[in-house]
């Protein structure tokens, strides 16, 4: 099985072909790009590069893989409507959509033992969009949560446990955060890989199979500014 992963919920733009074969993955071609082209300029040359360098033709993809968010509304947008497009426009109808913060506990997907993952997306006014796993589980679900609140769960429920910070969040939580297990990490799995995405939704698509894209749809986890501006009016 070729799959196609993208992920713009951040900066960075992350593209990867990944192919599955029995109980294996091996990763074909992977991008990342955090520089200052916009995803909407950058992100369909990144999945042409990606596809030339793995050999393979859009319709030789199995199945799309697109990270729903939570993160920045506008990279939430442009990644689903450009796997909408592309999926529309291939001989496959698969698609799977993953939360982001799944997709970064997937960096650490063979990881085992004591250690808890929390990937940590900058929601701003020292806010972060966060869940908590542990061997690739779901311990907290996607939410959004201060820094402070944070800070008050882990030394009450988490106390004995050793944990990571990735995402863009990472630095902000582990300079702020007072919590004696936290551990510090490379700078790189801090970082959205397609290639978790294109994991993960492999482990989904056996458990649940694929949805349709035109079912594809955003996760905020809050409402928007329009939403926000519109609420109370009749």
């Amino acid at each position: 099985m070729l799959i196609l992963g993208i992920d713009t919920t951040t900066k960075t733009a992350a593209v990867a072909v990944v192919n599955f074969e029995n109980d294996t993955s091996k990763i074909l071609s992977e991008m990342q790009s955090c520089g200052k082209i916009s995803h909407s300029e950058n992100l369909m040359p990144m999945i042409d590069y990606n596809l030339k360098c793995a050999g393979v033709a859009l319709n030789d993809i199995d199945l799309f893989a697109i990270s729903r968010g939570p993160g920045s509304f506008t990279g939430i947008r442009i990644g689903i409507s450009t796997v909408k497009g592309l999926a529309f426009g291939s001989e496959t109808n698969n698609c799977i959509s993953i939360s982001s913060l799944f997709a970064l506990a997937y960096n650490f997907y063979d990881s085992h033992g004591d250690l808890l993952i929390l990937p940590v997306i900058d929601a701003r006014r020292k806010q972060v969009y966060n869940a908590v796993f542990e061997n690739n589980k779901y311990i907290k679900t996607d939410r959004i949560i201060t820094i402070t609140e944070l800070e008050t769960e882990l030394n009450f429920e988490f106390i004995n446990r050793k944990i990571v910070f990735a995402g863009d969040g990472a630095d902000m939580c582990y300079n702020e955060i007072k919590f004696g297990g936290k551990i510090q990490i490379p700078e790189i799995l801090k970082k959205p890989f397609a290639s978790s995405v294109c994991r993960a939704a492999h482990d989904i698509y056996i458990t649940n199979g694929a949805i349709h894209p035109r079912t594809l749809a955003p996760s905020y986890l809050i409402k928007t500014q329009a939403e926000r501006e519109y609420s109370g009016k009749p």
